[in-house]
C-alpha cells in the first residue's frame, strides 16, 4: 500500500489520541495491584478466544465469497481468508484502511475489479450494521437497567433538536447546495467526477452481489455466526480471571456492546476507548475499576495480537500459496 502524508499524519494523530485516552483511563488505576491480578491469569484459557478469532475470520471469507460468486470467479477460501487476515492487520497501521487494503490482496491474487470488490464490502458493512443494531436492540431490553444506569443522564434528542434549529447549520448547507448547483458543468467534466462514476458503477455492480447469491439464508447463518463468535470471544476472556469468571452471559452481552462501541470512535484500533467502555460496563456488575482495567487490556491485547501476527503471518505465505497460479 501507498502511504500518503496525509495517512501518515491522521494515522499518528489517532495513535497520539488513543494513547492520551489510555494513559488518562489507567492513570487513575492501581498498576501494581494489576500486575498482581495479571499473575493470577489461567493461561489456559487464552486458546478459546483465540481459536474463536480465527473461526470468525474463515465464516467472514466464506461470507464474502458468496458476495463476490456473483460478479467474478470464485476467489479461492485461502486467499479470501488470509484477504480478511491482512486488512485486520492493516486496520491496526491505518484506521480504515483495511477494507481497501483487503480488496487489493483479491486483485492481486484472483483478478477481481477492485471497484466491485468494495461494493461487496460495502453490503458486508451494510448487513454488519443492521446486525449490531439488533444486538444493541436485544441488549438493551435484556438489560435495560445496566444501561439506563450509564445513559439515563444523557439529552441526546435535546442536543439534536438543538443543531437541527441552528441557523449556521442551515447557512453552510444552503450555501454549499448553491455552490455546487453554480459549478455542476465544471464539475461533471472533471476528471475526479469520471473517476467517481467509474467507482460508483462499481459499488452498484458489488450492491446488486447480495441479490445474486445463490443462498441467502446461508449468508444470513454466516453473518450471525460472525457476531456469535465476536460475542464468545468476550465472553470466555471470563474464564482467564476469577473476579471475572462468575459473570453470566447477559452481563458478556452488555459488555462485548459496550466494548463494540468503544472500537467505533476513531481512534487507532480502538485503543483507549476499548478499554474505558469496556470498565464502565464490568463497574455495573461490581468489578472494581482495578481489576476490569486489568481484563479489558488482556481482552483487547488478545485481539490486536490474533489480528497483527495473523495479517503479517497471511502477508508472507500469499505469495507461496498463489506461487502456482503465477507460474501457470
Amino acid at each position: 500500500m501507498n502511504i500518503t502524508k496525509k495517512d501518515a499524519i491522521q494515522t499518528l494523530l489517532s495513535l497520539l489520541l488513543g494513547i492520551v485516552v489510555f494513559l488518562l483511563v489507567y492513570s487513575q488505576l492501581n498498576i501494581d495491584e494489576m500486575a498482581d491480578l495479571l499473575k493470577t491469569t489461567h493461561w489456559g484459557f487464552i486458546a478459546i478466544p483465540v481459536v474463536l478469532s480465527l473461526v470468525s475470520c474463515i465464516l467472514r471469507a466464506l461470507r464474502w465469497n458468496q458476495l463476490i460468486e456473483p460478479i467474478a470467479k470464485k476467489p479461492a477460501v485461502k486467499n479470501t481468508f488470509c484477504a480478511v487476515m491482512y486488512g485486520y492487520f492493516i486496520n491496526h497501521l491505518l484506521p480504515r484502511a483495511g477494507e481497501v487494503a483487503r480488496c487489493g490482496v483479491l486483485k492481486k491474487y484472483e483478478g477481481i475489479s477492485f471497484t466491485e470488490l468494495i461494493g461487496t464490502v460495502i453490503t458486508e458493512r451494510a448487513f454488519d450494521l443492521l446486525i449490531i443494531f439488533l444486538i444493541v436492540f436485544v441488549t438493551i431490553i435484556l438489560e435495560y437497567d445496566a444501561f439506563s444506569s450509564i445513559l439515563g443522564g444523557i439529552t441526546i434528542w435535546q442536543s439534536i433538536c438543538n443543531l437541527l434549529v441552528n441557523p449556521l447549520l442551515w447557512i453552510v448547507v444552503s450555501a454549499s447546495v448553491i455552490i455546487l448547483f453554480v459549478l455542476r458543468k465544471k464539475i461533471k467534466q472533471t476528471k475526479l467526477m469520471g473517476k467517481i462514476k467509474e467507482l460508483g458503477k462499481g459499488v452498484w455492480n458489488g450492491l446488486k452481489s447480495f441479490t445474486q447469491i445463490k443462498n441467502k439464508p446461508l449468508f444470513i447463518i454466516y453473518s450471525l455466526l460472525i457476531f456469535l463468535m465476536y460475542y464468545l470471544m468476550l465472553y470466555f476472556s471470563f474464564w482467564l480471571f476469577d473476579f471475572t469468571a462468575g459473570l453470566d452471559m447477559e452481563a458478556g452481552l452488555t459488555t462485548y456492546v459496550f466494548g463494540a462501541l468503544g472500537m467505533v470512535v476513531p481512534v487507532q484500533g480502538g485503543i483507549g476507548t476499548y478499554e474505558f467502555m469496556t470498565i464502565q460496563a464490568l463497574k455495573i456488575y461490581g468489578i472494581g475499576a482495578t481489576a476490569a482495567g486489568t481484563f479489558a487490556v488482556l481482552s483487547h491485547l488478545i485481539e490486536i495480537v490474533v489480528n497483527c501476527v495473523g495479517g503479517f503471518a497471511c502477508s508472507i505465505v500469499l505469495p507461496f500459496i498463489n506461487k502456482q497460479k503465477k507460474e501457470e
